[in-house]
Formats: C-alpha cells, sequence, structure tokens
C-alpha cells in the first residue's frame, strides 16, 4: 500500500470535480513513484541496489557523452520508464501526469481546492523489467539514444 494525497478540484470549464493523487509526503532517499497512464496505479521503485536502473544510468551517461551533453541525470527521471515494462499497455511514467477534467477534457482547473485535502492509500503494482532484460547491450544503448534524442529534438523544436 502506498498513501497518497488526493486533491479535489475544479474543472473550470463544466464546474465538477476532479479528483488527483499526489505523493503524500516525500519518499524515501532512492525511490521514485511510478504510475500508469491513467494515474490510477502507483508503485514505489527502489533505484538503489537495482542492477536495472545502475545499468540504465551507465548507459545514459554513455549516451549523453557521445552527445556532448553535459550531465545525463536531468533526463533520467524521464527515461528510466524506457527500462520497465508496460503496465495496462501503457508505460509507466516517473513525472506526474497532466491534469486534464474526466468528464469534460479541460486542462483548466481553479487555483485552489475545492474540498479539503485527504490522504488515501492504494494498492501498488510491481514494476518489472522482463523487456529491458531479454535485450543485449547494444539494444539497450540504442534505446537510450532514441529516447533521448526524441527528447533533445522536443526541447529544441519549444
Amino acid at each position: 500500500m502506498l498513501k497518497l494525497d488526493a486533491e479535489v478540484k475544479k474543472c473550470l470549464k463544466c464546474g465538477k470535480d476532479n479528483t488527483f493523487l499526489t505523493q503524500a509526503d516525500i519518499c524515501e532517499y532512492g525511490v521514485w513513484i511510478a504510475r500508469n497512464k491513467r494515474a490510477d496505479r502507483f508503485s514505489r521503485v527502489q533505484l538503489i541496489d537495482n542492477p536495472v536502473f545502475d545499468e540504465f544510468t551507465e548507459l545514459i551517461s554513455q549516451v549523453c557523452s557521445e552527445l556532448n551533453i553535459a550531465d545525463y541525470r536531468e533526463y533520467t527521471h524521464d527515461l528510466f520508464q524506457i527500462a520497465c515494462d508496460p503496465v495496462d499497455g501503457n508505460s509507466v511514467s516517473f513525472r506526474d501526469v497532466a491534469r486534464v477534467c474526466r468528464y469534460c477534457g479541460s486542462e483548466d482547473f481553479a487555483c485552489g481546492l475545492s474540498k479539503p485535502l485527504y490522504t488515501v492509500e492504494v494498492d501498488t503494482f510491481d514494476v518489472s523489467y522482463d523487456s529491458w532484460n531479454s535485450k543485449t547491450t547494444e539494444e539497450k544503448k540504442q534505446l537510450v539514444f532514441n529516447a533521448l534524442t526524441t527528447i533533445q529534438d522536443r526541447n529544441i523544436s519549444t
């Protein structure tokens, strides 16, 4: 079980309340919260003593060095999802998902909360790395390269 804060915000377009789950408190050192695309399933991912994370950071460091990117760490949070198996057919994310009204699709919400903040406990899923572990080192490096260049291209065009 994972404790999360439930924030209830009013959509400015349709006027309906939407509940968004966020991290309840500072997570312990070396742990990230993974979520599925709909942000209705969560997991704690231990990074310390995680051989997949260690391998991933080594590969992203190498690729960043080859691309003359000074600090690979700014991309690690966005890209580690490529080492994780999909959940419910969607990739996991280590970032907050966009807040979209589940009734009308608007992204415009009132600034304050429409109800007091409360804490909920949610079941968690296990993050697995089967697909990543089945690949060769070169295939993994190519995945990291492709993901990194996609993010860079997106950042350049904005």
